[in-house]
């Protein structure tokens, strides 16, 4: 009996070992790696090189570095993830210049898609990722994309797209006029969200009004549009060109509507832990600025010597215009200007809202908390106390246009063409009145408001329309012009003190169809009473 005792507890204790080994053979080939895997940051799209679709990196490629003059090896690094762009080549000026090591700190470059070498195809999430944990201490990316991420904060602007940005068509005259069209792009880019941001202008849902059909890349999404796959391209410089083999046009470039803004995306982890370091790079950035500006020849050959010329595209014989050619369409941000948005930062988190709306109305999943906290303005500000920064002249391309209003006043609005008819055009007023209501401004703020406050060289045609109402003899035609106009006015009287420049609008007034003349039927007149707002450019 003893025998049999012994024997049936030798099994337990073997069965219960085989167990415990099982389990731990599971746990280490399953359940560990789900519980200690780094997780993906569900990013979508915004910066100027397409997504790659691939699986998030671990750690960083290798940042590449300029020479350490001897004694200054030691010194903190500082990383920063860019693509090739040429208001973001004043990271090369930087390295090349020694203003890194002038500042007390070498910066080290991850170069995006450098040269095709497998390392540097860092797809959109994995940049997020990389400067989420803090292996990056900076990364020079879109606006758009901090609104749809929030990978880090804001803590400068680098510049606005100023044409190098563009959408071609087809066919097409008008933005309403994409309805039921094909429209290609290239994935996770810029030139993604500004089909989006297009569209918004006339409610247009790119889920269902519009058949997308994105490409890898904007040479892909040109020869689809050449190929005729599509209606419609957006993209940027110089590929965007090649739309014209096929009969393609210009409708709309970042020249006059600038959503394209490009941003200095600082870690939190940075920000928290060295904030002395972070305040050194905005230093030797806005330094370095300042000698582009000074001696533009200079910092050309500094980022030529930098090499990896056929990435940059500045070449040392060629390099002053190779660098003027990239920045001609680029409103370069001066600490000028950094500093004027820094002071009341609410026109720049007014545009991270408004890019935030943009995505999720294309269906992309945006995150749920304050863009307010997504902007830091610290540190241009403490950047601006210091005269020795200040430049003595301007950008190659001195149109940077939220710091300052435009002198609009010289253009010729007599040669105009029709973008968009926008949406929305009934407004009440206070009874009797040419007062708008609160719900017309409501209304006049998400239809209107923003697209003005985004675009430079985009005009708004206000229309207004009155009912004639009987019995016969009881106004004239001169009275129900009048207040028609006046209605219209009432419009543009309220978005320009929303800040928009009153020289941007044509003010109208138009009878209503002379069946509707003197009539006493309410709900005739009611068709009548309208303001219509037409989107125009002058010249394209």
């Amino acid at each position: 009996m003893r025998m049999n005792q012994t024997r049936v507890i030798f099994f337990l204790i073997v069965g219960v070992a085989l167990i415990v080994l099982c389990a731990a053979i599971v746990f280490n080939q399953f359940i560990g790696p789900a519980l200690t895997a780094t997780p993906t940051p569900a990013v979508a799209g915004g910066t100027r090189s397409p997504q790659t679709p691939s699986m998030p990196r671990i750690t960083s490629p290798a940042a590449i570095y300029g020479l350490a003059p001897e004694g200054k090896a030691d010194l903190p690094t500082y990383i920063c993830g860019a693509d090739a762009f040429g208001s973001y080549f004043t990271l090369q000026q930087m390295q090349m210049s020694g203003k890194d090591i002038e500042h007390g700190f070498r910066l080290g470059i991850v170069p995006f898609q450098l040269n095709n070498l497998p390392e540097y195809n860092i797809a959109e999430e994995q940049r997020a990722a990389l400067l989420e944990t803090g292996q990056w201490d900076c990364l020079l990316t879109t606006l758009d994309a901090v609104a749809l991420g929030s990978p880090g904060i804001v803590t400068a602007i680098v510049d606005e797209s100023a044409g190098a940005d563009q959408f071609w068509v087809r066919g097409i005259n008008t933005i309403n006029d994409l309805k039921g069209k094909r429209i290609t792009f290239s994935r996770g880019s810029i030139g993604e969200y500004f089909v989006y941001y297009v569209l918004s202008i006339a409610r247009l849902n790119p889920r269902f009004d519009v058949t997308l059909v994105p490409r890898d890349s904007v040479a892909e999404a040109v020869q689809a549009f050449n190929d005729g796959q599509a209606d419609a391209v957006s993209g940027w410089e110089p590929d965007i060109y090649e739309a014209k083999n096929s009969g393609g046009v210009s409708l709309l470039s970042s020249a006059q509507l600038r959503i394209g803004i490009d941003v200095i995306v600082t870690s939190r982890q940075s920000i928290s832990a060295r904030p002395d370091q972070v305040q050194a790079f905005h230093d030797a950035w806005f330094d370095t600025l300042k000698a582009q500006v000074e001696n533009f020849d200079a910092a050309a050959a500094h980022i030529a010597r930098w090499g990896r010329n056929d990435w940059t595209l500045i070449y040392p014989e060629t390099a002053a215009a190779d660098l003027r050619g990239w920045l001609a369409s680029i409103a370069q941000a001066d600490l000028g200007d950094n500093a004027f948005v820094m002071r009341d930062p609410a026109p720049l988190i007014s545009r991270l809202d408004i890019a935030r709306r943009v995505w999720a109305a294309a269906g992309a999943n945006v995150p749920k908390d304050d863009v307010a906290d997504l902007v830091n303005t610290g540190f241009v500000a403490r950047s601006a106390a210091q005269p020795k920064l200040q430049a003595n002249g301007n950008p190659i391309n001195n149109t940077f246009s939220i710091s300052a209003k435009l002198d609009l006043s010289g253009v010729d609005t007599g040669d105009t063409e029709t973008l968009a008819v926008l949406p929305c055009r009934r407004f009440s007023f206070v009874p009797e009145s040419t007062e708008l209501t609160l719900e017309s401004r409501r209304i006049l703020d998400d239809c209107v408001v923003p697209t003005l406050q985004q675009s430079v060289g985009l005009y708004l045609r206000v229309k207004g329309s009155a009912a004639w109402p009987g019995p016969k003899g009881a106004y004239t035609k001169e009275d129900i012009l009048q207040f028609a106009e006046a209605r219209a006015q009432s419009v543009v009287d309220y978005l320009v003190s929303q800040n928009i420049d009153r020289t941007r609008f044509i003010v109208e007034a138009t009878l209503p169809p002379e069946a509707h003349w003197e009539t006493e039927d309410a709900e005739v007149q009611a068709e009548d009473r309208y303001v219509e707002m037409t989107l125009i450019t002058v010249g394209r």
